[in-house]
């Protein structure tokens, strides 16, 4: 998403209403969405619960904790809340105090009373920082993703351009189900790594021609658990929902599937749309195993296993947009 595209969410903390409701007006006029907090204990119980913002604007002289604390107690914290940018807002202009405000962590500091075009500026300084380092890493993220499930494909023989289609398909199949841009570039990502777990199993049962014996199949059914291994050791929000893809995306809708046995949505709607993501590409492709199946017969195979291996919903969806999955189809061949 791009910086101007983006409704940016601004937490203000201070114990004093006529700021607050100055800074509210002020800032819900330029655009930004507002949360006002009238303490430092207040700031840090909307930060640990659900309130997500994109900046802080911070008093420093408040009873019980004050503005340096509060900052110290949410830098020292879980690294998406330290990673938030602080703003002081502040009455004292001595150098130690304003000293004491970076020494905590704090990115700028504003002397009250401020003006509102110096206070719109330095917030619009921040967030462009805050939102470009985010952009940065989130791209090394994605190369990173990429590289790995390359490498995979490379060791399961897999054909040359499956991971990109498997993450298209899975990113449009998250929008025909309603989520928005952000989080179905989550669902691409995530199925990118679907298959990761295939590193710990051996080629020659990877790339074996024709079917595989009752002890390579166990073997091969293993990938689900080891990916899971891998990526669920991470923290970082992606790589735990790539996690799920990688431990779900060979459950089936009535049960039959592995390695759990999940049903219905007992299994993750990233393990659902990564499973119909999967097979229709698998299908579409030639394979060690397999020849390609022609596309009509692709078709009906998952409008048959609607409700058995796959959501119903989901094969709704895919076939009233079959043209959508068929332009990604042709803009990725091997």
């Amino acid at each position: 998403m791009s910086f101007k595209s983006k409704k940016f969410h601004i937490l203000s903390v201070d114990d004093t209403e006529t700021n607050r409701l100055v800074i509210e007006k002020m800032l819900t006029n330029a655009g930004y969405q507002v949360t006002s907090a009238v303490s430092g204990v207040e700031a840090i119980a909307l930060l640990t619960g659900d309130c997500k913002p994109d900046l802080i604007l911070l008093d420093i002289m408040m009873p019980e904790v004050n503005g340096f604390e509060t900052c110290r107690i949410i830098k020292n914290s879980k690294k998406s809340m330290a990673n938030i940018p602080i703003i002081f807002l502040t009455a004292m202009s001595d150098i130690e105090g304003i000293t004491n405000g970076f020494e905590v962590g704090g990115a700028d500091y504003i002397t009250k009373p401020f003006q509102k075009a110096e206070l719109l500026a330095r917030i619009n300084t921040h967030l462009k920082l805050k939102h470009y380092q985010d952009q940065e890493i989130e791209q090394t993220q994605r190369e990173l993703i990429y590289t790995i499930a390359r490498i995979t494909d490379v060791h399961s023989a897999e054909t040359g351009n499956h991971i990109k289609r498997v993450s298209e398909y899975a990113k449009l199949l998250a929008i025909l189900a309603g989520y928005d841009e952000e989080k179905s570039e989550i669902f691409n990502l995530a199925a990118a790594m679907h298959d990761v777990g295939k590193i710990g199993i051996p080629h020659k049962v990877l790339s074996k021609p024709g079917k595989l014996i009752d002890e390579e199949l166990l073997i091969m059914r293993k990938h689900p658990e080891i990916g899971h291994d891998i990526l669920s050791q991470s923290k970082r929000p992606l790589l735990r929902a790539a996690a799920i893809v990688a431990h779900q995306h060979h459950e089936k809708y009535d049960g039959s599937g592995y390695p759990r046995g999940l049903k219905g949505k007992q299994i993750h709607i990233l393990g659902r749309i990564t499973a119909l993501a999967d097979v229709f590409d698998a299908l579409d492709t030639p394979r060690s195993y397999k020849k390609k199946w022609e596309l009509h017969e692709t078709m009906k195979l998952i409008q048959t296993e609607s409700g058995k291996h796959f959501d119903p919903r989901l094969v709704d969806l895919m076939m009233k947009n079959f043209g959508k999955f068929r332009k990604i189809r042709d803009k990725f061949p091997d």
